[in-house]
């Protein structure tokens, strides 16, 4: 191509996806526009029920991607789907799509399906499997944290369909980085997701109020940044339902440590129903602990692949091949 190619990136309105989208974007190398989706209530609807169609998309989102399709689209979500094969169907075929995720359609309507490994994505010569999720370069380094060394950080999520908290578990991870502080000295730190109960929260922070060493409870989108922290940190303790933060901690290189999660009724029931070698629909975080426990990625024991240069590559020959 003698010209720069177009390359959209959509946006939704979940922060992981999109920072998934925009962290391939970024690792091109190449220029590329934000396009903010919003939806209407079809939007509940499978993909494979709305095809190749604008139905689900608000007037907003309409007027955002009413301009001459991309060569390339960059997606993620499910909500996504039918726009992006409206789009290719518009451009009479010229638009080639990236989706990263499970799409919740076969993967052959797109030209890469990028599938960390919950996902129920079967094998094509079109998926690319990474071990964990693309992150954002995040600048967090200059912002002070106020807390002496070594700091150990503990990362907070929330429930999720299959899968709980449980208070009692964080309260004593919460007691044992306390005990560690006192010991070996330095402090202890802690950062909520906009996922995490706020009864949760207030319990963490209370006991870290009265651990005795220096101590922090950050809510989440408070200050310092989330990114400081990661930065900040000597090591991390990271609730086990979130892949984007794990996958934001793993890429620091320090020692990782998971907190286990407990299924809730409906997901006991289902992973008895299916056994423990398929999985569950839309996603099957058992699968990610795995992977990442065989590549011996946590507690810093393995060598960190860099995913973001390695699906940035794929999708170059995808670009180059137009």
């Amino acid at each position: 191509m003698s010209e720069p190619p177009r390359i959209w990136a959509l946006l939704g309105a979940h922060a992981g996806d999109n920072n998934q989208v925009l962290a391939l974007a970024e690792a091109l190398g190449l220029p590329f526009e934000t396009k903010q989706l919003s939806y209407n209530g079809w939007r509940h609807l499978q993909p494979g029920l709305l095809g190749a169609s604008l139905r689900s998309l608000s007037k907003a989102g309409r007027k955002a991607i009413a301009s001459e399709p991309p060569d390339l689209t960059i997606s993620g979500g499910h909500r996504s789907v039918p726009v992006v094969q409206h789009l290719r169907r518009r451009s009479n075929g010229r638009t080639r799509s990236v989706h990263v995720g499970y799409p919740r359609i076969a993967s052959d309507k797109f030209d890469l399906v990028v599938a960390t490994p919950e996902y129920p994505v079967a094998d094509a010569a079109n998926v690319l499997r990474i071990p964990f999720a693309l992150t954002r370069k995040r600048d967090g380094d200059a912002e002070p944290v106020g807390l002496p060394r070594p700091i150990r950080l503990l990362i907070l999520g929330g429930p999720t369909l299959y899968w709980r908290l449980d208070r009692k578990r964080i309260s004593a991870v919460v007691d044992d980085l306390l005990a560690a502080a006192r010991d070996e000295g330095g402090s202890v730190a802690a950062v909520a997701s906009p996922r995490t109960p706020p009864a949760l929260f207030r319990q963490v922070r209370a006991r870290l109020a009265n651990g005795g060493v220096p101590s922090l409870a950050v809510p989440a989108n408070g200050s310092p940044s989330y990114a400081a922290l990661l930065a900040a940190a000597d090591s991390l303790s990271v609730t086990a339902d979130s892949v984007a933060m794990l996958s934001d901690a793993l890429v620091t290189g320090k020692a990782v440590a998971l907190i286990p999660i407990e299924p809730t009724f409906g997901g006991r029931f289902y992973m008895q129903l299916i056994g423990p070698w398929r999985r569950m629909r839309p996603r099957d975080l058992r699968f990610f602990w795995r992977a990442l426990a065989d590549q011996g990625l946590l507690e810093g024991g393995g060598a960190l692949p860099y995913v973001n240069r390695i699906v940035a590559s794929r999708v170059l020959e995808i670009v180059k091949s137009e």
